[in-house]
């Protein structure tokens, strides 16, 4: 069952990823849901909030993060790099839980 967490961007955070060269139209949505599986505590939050795209096939991965008590951050880090069926999983790198066949590329 997945995480029934939500946030929002700040504006300051919006602008921030609005302002990044190479952007995907990735449509920029509030609320944000987390992606991953229902967990503890001990694990933040994550969503993909934005990707860059550079040739030749480079992806940068944008991840909004957070945890219950309202602490909140945007950050480079990498996806994971499992596929899932014949897609790659669109989760952060070293996720809780399995990949599953709804997360794959938009």
């Amino acid at each position: 069952m997945r995480c029934s967490a939500e946030t929002t961007l700040t504006p300051d955070e919006m602008r921030r990823l609005e302002a990044l060269p190479c952007a995907t139209d990735f449509g920029l949505q509030a609320p944000y849901a987390c992606d991953l599986e229902e967990h503890g505590p001990e694990t933040r939050h994550s969503t993909l909030a934005q990707m860059q795209h550079y040739e030749p096939g480079g992806l940068v991965y944008w991840w909004l993060l957070w945890d219950d008590a309202g602490h909140q951050e945007v950050r480079l880090w990498p996806g994971c790099d499992r596929l899932v069926v014949d897609e790659t999983c669109l989760l952060i790198k070293d996720h809780p839980g399995v990949c599953d066949q709804e997360i794959g590329w938009p």
